[in-house]
């Protein structure tokens, strides 16, 4: 309350007190007109505050948009740094040990050859975003697309220590393989019959992290031996296989079984590298896809994405049923072969 509004309830209190009907009438009269004056600062105030609200509310959607629109053209570990002001290591150029996850599609060329154009946009949508995914829940940092190839790294920005950033590295190389048996089932049933098939090559090594680029375009990226020798052995891999070097190898031994494939000079490179194949039965396969087929079945059940639960279960007993059913040698066909 203010100092006039205080002055003149002190009139009222000292007229009320004496009785004088005229001074009590001037003294409310006044403590009135501060009344209606505060009333009136007042809901200016709270018009004003109502203003700012809506401008921050529209200024932080401006924000969430800008925040996804930026982690669509660069790294989501990467944005989240960014987005920390107290965070000033993202602007500097690193030396460190970090693991390179490099994949390529086999007889790309090919492919562009036999498709449309639409039918490709859609394969390669289909196919960059689900792996993306992966690379996102993994916790590796996105390079770049180099055509159909893809380049991963982990332990930059942010690393979990070289052994488990080579691990994960191999489980998010193991999982994408395993996503990509669902995409061919997927992609089947759409009449896209040319099946894709993937070479994949990690290695672990030290390279200088940071952005590059010139002052007005920069891009945060790896430059090293470990990001060459992981497309050298991504060239040497056995589609729908995971090749690691030496070096990766060593530190995913514990968790993951291997054996050794060869041991060739990478371009390059003077001296000798030992490659290891993962061992494919290790996929680590999420609760949420479920993926098989063979001679007159074909499952694909992705539960994360699945809208009507109920339809699905409901024709998936239908199925079990009519399996187990057929188990079962009908009477005629016991009659048969004790005749025969």
């Amino acid at each position: 309350m203010s100092q006039q509004s205080d002055k003149a309830v002190a009139t009222l209190k000292s007229v009320l007190s004496e009785g004088n009907v005229e001074q009590m009438r001037g003294a409310a009269q006044t403590l009135l007109g501060q009344y209606e004056r505060q009333s009136r600062q007042l809901g200016r105030l709270v018009k004003l505050a109502d203003a700012t609200t809506e401008r921050l509310m529209a200024t932080n959607e401006t924000l969430t948009t800008l925040t996804g629109n930026l982690s669509r053209f660069i790294p989501k570990t990467v944005v989240d740094r960014l987005m920390n002001p107290d965070d000033q290591q993202i602007t500097r150029k690193d030396r460190r040990e970090i693991t390179v996850f490099f994949s390529d599609i086999v007889g790309f060329t090919s492919m562009t050859e036999q498709l449309e154009p639409e039918q490709l946009s859609t394969l390669l949508v289909d196919y960059f975003s689900e792996m993306n995914q992966l690379c996102e829940r993994w916790g590796g940092t996105l390079d770049q697309f180099i055509g159909d190839a893809i380049v991963i790294f982990f332990g930059a920005p942010e690393t979990k220590g070289a052994e488990t950033d080579a691990q994960n590295a191999v489980g998010m190389a193991l999982e994408m393989q395993e996503r990509l048996h669902a995409l061919r089932v997927k992609w089947s049933d759409m009449g896209l019959s040319i099946p894709l098939h993937v070479r994949v090559g990690i290695a672990t090594g030290y390279a200088t992290v940071g952005n590059f680029g010139s002052d007005r375009r920069m891009h945060y990226t790896a430059i090293g031996n470990a990001v060459n020798e992981a497309a050298r052995i991504q060239s040497l891999c056995t589609p729908d296989r995971v090749y690691v070097g030496a070096d990766t190898y060593l530190r995913v031994r514990d968790s993951y079984s291997a054996r050794l494939r060869e041991i060739t000079t990478l371009k390059g490179q003077k001296t000798p590298t030992k490659l290891y194949e993962i061992n494919p039965s290790q996929r680590q396969r999420t609760p949420d896809l479920i993926v098989g087929s063979g001679d007159g079945f074909r499952i694909f059940v992705d539960t994360d994405i699945i809208e009507d639960r109920q339809a699905a279960l409901t024709l998936l007993k239908k199925a079990v049923a009519q399996l187990e059913s057929s188990e079962e040698p009908s009477k005629n066909d016991t009659q048969i072969s004790q005749t025969l």
